[in-house]
């Protein structure tokens, strides 16, 4: 079991370096799984593209009415009636464009989870990053929680920011640098640090 094998080899790795409020917390942990994605990638990027920049209470909320949105969506093409649900949902202005640009994109309906597996990383980012609203950070939650990459560490996500302050009293350490010592299984770190936040509900 992968989880297993990332527990052991994080908790390892913490006590080697002396890490010893991480260790501490893996071993209290215990083994973790990636919680992968069940939706269709549409859906999937449509789900980060509402939760983004909103707590965790208010994008649950949010994306609960635009996920019937999406099911009962009989629209072809970009609709102004379509937008105005949107808006009654919650979604601001921007997030309505950026959604627009998702479920009215052909190579993203057409394009199974196998073939997004197959893709190296790089290949994974450009065919994400030229969509309008997807950036960065999606494309490395998307690599986590829907094709279960494990070793994906988004060194942009605020959370993980808050948590290593916390865990190792210190933000100049924050750094892409810093956790290469983590992999092959950065993925796992990050579901660790988000638990110093006490999130035990993370996924996308």
């Amino acid at each position: 079991m992968e989880g297993k094998k990332a527990f052991g080899f994080l908790y390892d790795i913490a006590l080697k370096n002396k890490y010893k409020h991480l260790a501490e917390h893996i071993k209290k942990i215990g083994p973790l799984k990636i919680k992968l994605s069940r939706m269709n990638f549409v859906d999937h990027l449509a789900k980060i593209i509402v939760g983004q920049q909103l707590s965790v209470k208010s994008a649950a909320a949010i994306w609960s009415r635009t996920e019937v949105l999406l099911k009962t969506n009989k629209y072809k093409k970009i609709n102004e009636k379509l937008n105005i649900q949107f808006r009654n949902a919650g979604l601001s202005r921007q997030k309505i464009e950026y959604l627009n640009g998702i479920i009215f994109n052909k190579k993203f309906k057409n394009t199974t989870k196998n073939e997004l597996k197959k893709m190296s990383p790089s290949v994974f980012y450009d065919f994400l990053i030229s969509v309008k609203g997807i950036g960065p950070w999606s494309i490395e939650m998307s690599r986590i929680f829907y094709i279960g990459d494990p070793d994906v560490f988004s060194i942009l996500d605020l959370g993980l920011k808050n948590a290593h302050i916390k865990m190792f009293n210190s933000i100049e350490s924050y750094n892409k640098s810093f956790y290469e010592q983590f992999s092959p299984y950065r993925s796992y770190m990050c579901l660790y640090m988000w638990r110093v936040l006490e999130d035990e509900n993370v996924t996308i």
